[in-house]
């Protein structure tokens, strides 16, 4: 029999390998790179900036102007500089009146500046040395606004009540600067009366308050204040 199916088939040769079996399960396909996304940064730059754009506008409008220049600025230049005038008589010491009252006369310019007397109107009421004298303080604070273009000595006289307040002032300009007389309400508490320099007389009392020269027109000094 085994002869038989010989013949018929031939001999059966050896399987020179074995095929593999294929899986059931399908080979996992390769995931596909994830895209990228695309900023739309161009557009939203032209977004904020279209956003930025009112804010700006509104900033502009809102920024602070700078402010106007003083009118007493804008007079021709003056050859005598306050600033030197102000440190010559603070830093002083010794002989006064030869080296700061001369001093002064030597810088004073006619041309662009001015010198006033001024006489508080309602001495009577002043019956209370420290109440006088906060008075005057009170005035020179005042009139820090006008620091700049100005010089001041203050003279509260007397040794008993009622004490006199009288003044000398240089003002930048041959007037009062009008922004003083409009911001200062105590410059319509005094009476006053602009210096003749080529009056003697008037000349020397202007020495003698530069100097808090005592005694000042027959009476003591009770105080003595300085604006610079």
């Amino acid at each position: 029999m085994v002869t038989f199916f010989r013949k018929i088939l031939g001999e059966v040769k050896q399987a020179e390998s074995v095929l593999a079996v294929q899986s059931a399960k399908k080979p996992s396909q390769p995931k596909e790179p994830a895209k990228r996304k695309i900023k739309d940064e161009p557009k939203k730059k032209a977004k904020k900036e279209v956003e930025k754009e009112p804010a700006e506008a509104a900033e502009e409008e809102e920024a602070p102007k700078p402010k106007a220049k003083n009118p007493l600025d804008r007079l021709p230049p003056s050859k005598m500089i306050l600033d030197e005038w102000k440190r010559l008589y603070s830093n002083t010491e010794t002989n006064f009146g030869e080296v700061a009252v001369k001093g002064f006369w030597d810088m004073y310019d006619p041309e662009g500046h001015s010198l006033w007397f001024c006489d508080y109107k309602y001495n009577d009421v002043n019956t209370v040395s420290f109440v006088t004298l906060n008075k005057v303080g009170g005035f020179l604070q005042r009139m820090d606004l006008a620091r700049k273009y100005v010089f001041g000595k203050m003279l509260v006289i007397g040794s008993d009540p009622p004490f006199k307040v009288k003044g000398l002032w240089l003002f930048r300009r041959q007037e009062i600067p009008w922004f003083i007389i409009d911001e200062c309400y105590d410059m319509e508490l005094y009476d006053w009366c602009k210096v003749d320099i080529t009056d003697e007389d008037q000349k020397e009392r202007v020495n003698q308050m530069i100097e808090d020269h005592e005694p000042f027109e027959g009476q003591a000094l009770l105080d003595a204040k300085c604006f610079k």
